[in-house]
């Protein structure tokens, strides 16, 4: 039997390529060009890299990301040398230099112009209040960028932009971005905006990547020590990935607002441990010949900023005064994951509990005079939104568990706000978290919340922990805990639930 040709179906599958590769690599839906990034790295001078890109300008605005950066007049422009422009005909185009990271561009909108800089890579010659991780970086085996700190960028619309490598034939990129299948080192980026909280690793690491169902978790190992324990850590991280998306009942799912499909880990070695949070992507240093508290910090690092991919991207607060929950109930699950995958036994989880969190809370000057609800001190009282907003968490859930039989905990809460705000613009807030953990105790939680979130009084930690199945103690600043050497079989079954077994 003969085959027809069917044109319809031809022409149709041509409409899509051609829309895909026009969106994906060069132009937007409308047909005019995208904004596009040619980024030139020389293995013999790591230290610099070159910068040409051709924009439509939307305004006469020139601009760098404004977060970061705030010890230089200039912000991220500090590290900018021989910015130029010209029009698309080769002309020059004057630039006027503004304060921050900012110039003005003597430019019609609507005007498409090249621009070409160096960006000076010696961001580590100063100091960051968050360590060198948040600025760019370079290592024997290649460097490390921040989309802040790298891309001149201009108006708020764009879209489907591009971004190109010219480096080194032995080197590789790693970053969240789309990749064109035909041209390895082209990009495709979504908007102006994740352009700016991502991050790249260009050089002679390697990468592996975790895919569970549309999500893609990319890891870019680099050194000598870190490759070598790459096993060890793509093993966590898949242990740790398996365990949330277990609890959560899914992958991450951010709101459509903030939408990702990737996120990117990148791990290097230094000389101290460090680690910041982009957008939804992860920086991790550890220390070269780091003891166990490094390992342990780095690990820490990971599974709290990995788990904010539900607890603040997938379900977000609607504003300040749910910090607490955001961070501190993380921290409570950071420590579950670490202890699900065999990285912390029950002995070291609870030295974790006391020697991180509840010294850091003790010590805090907020506790006691600020209430939890106050999340913007959270950068200078650490001790009282992280640690003090985990002490909330475990003390709810110590109490949901011990209400109900251990039927209910805060697993169902996390599961509610996961299913209700996943995919959303929506945002959860104080008062439906007290009505959500008072209907999972079948206890009223007024008097909790009027005492410990709105109000100023000290959590009484160890009484939520010994109706658990521990027993504990604070005094003299410590926080001593340990398990009852003869539980009962609810207590048990609450002590197996505060380490995350059910």
């Amino acid at each position: 039997m003969s085959a027809k040709f069917n044109f319809r179906s031809v022409n149709s599958c041509l409409l899509v390529f051609l829309f895909t590769f026009f969106t994906a690599f060069g132009y937007e839906t409308d047909g005019s060009p995208s904004d596009n990034y040619r980024i030139h790295i020389d293995a013999n001078s790591k230290k610099k890299a070159i910068v040409e890109c051709e924009i439509t300008l939307e305004d006469d605005k020139l601009y760098m990301s404004p977060i970061g950066a705030n010890q230089f007049p200039s912000r991220w422009a500090h590290f900018v040398n021989d910015l130029e422009a010209w029009s698309m005909k080769g002309e020059p185009i004057k630039i006027d230099t503004l304060a921050g990271s900012n110039w003005k561009i003597h430019a019609d909108p609507g005007s498409r112009i090249k621009l070409k800089y160096r960006i000076n890579l010696d961001h580590e010659d100063f100091k960051w209040s968050g360590g060198i991780d948040g600025a760019a970086y370079a290592r024997d085996w290649g460097v490390f960028y921040t989309g802040r700190s790298i891309f001149i960028m201009n108006g708020q619309q764009k879209k489907d932009i591009t971004v190109e490598f010219d480096i080194p034939k032995k080197w590789k990129v790693s970053s969240p971005w789309t990749n064109s299948l035909s041209q390895p080192l082209v990009y495709s980026v979504n908007n102006l905006t994740t352009l700016s909280d991502s991050m790249f690793f260009a050089g002679t690491h390697e990468e592996y990547r975790i895919q569970r169902e549309n999500f893609e978790l990319i890891f870019a190992f680099g050194g000598a020590e870190i490759i070598v324990q790459k096993d060890k850590f793509t093993s966590m991280a898949e242990g740790i990935m398996d365990y949330y998306i277990n609890l959560m009942g899914g992958v991450p799912n951010p709101s459509p607002e903030d939408a990702f499909d990737k996120s990117i880990v990148i791990l290097n070695s230094s000389s101290n441990t460090d680690g910041e949070v982009i957008g939804n992507h992860i920086s991790i240093l550890l220390k070269e010949n780091g003891d166990m508290m490094s390992e342990m910090i780095g690990r820490f690092i990971f599974a709290h900023e990995f788990f904010h991919l539900w607890n603040g991207k997938s379900f977000t607060p609607a504003g300040n005064d749910c910090e607490w929950f955001k961070e501190g109930v993380t921290n409570y699950y950071t420590l579950k994951a670490l202890y699900h995958i065999g990285f912390l036994d029950k002995n070291a989880y609870l030295k974790t509990l006391n020697d991180l969190f509840y010294q850091r809370y003790d010590k805090d000057k907020g506790v006691g005079v600020y209430s939890l609800t106050q999340g913007d001190l959270k950068h200078d009282h650490w001790g009282l939104i992280y640690s003090g907003g985990m002490f909330a968490g475990i003390a709810q859930d110590m109490i949901i568990r011990s209400s109900t039989s251990n039927k209910n905990s805060l697993d169902n809460i996390m599961r509610h706000l996961y299913k209700k705000y996943g995919g959303t613009n929506e945002g959860y807030d104080l008062d439906e978290l007290e009505s959500l953990l008072s209907e999972a105790s079948e206890t009223d939680q007024a008097e909790f919340f009027k005492d410990h979130i709105l109000g100023t009084k000290r959590i009484p930690l160890y009484k939520y922990l010994n109706m658990g199945g521990f027993d504990a103690e604070e005094t003299d600043g410590s926080l001593l805990v340990q398990l009852k050497k003869e539980q009962n079989g609810p207590e048990k079954e609450l002590s197996d639930g505060f380490f995350g077994v059910n």
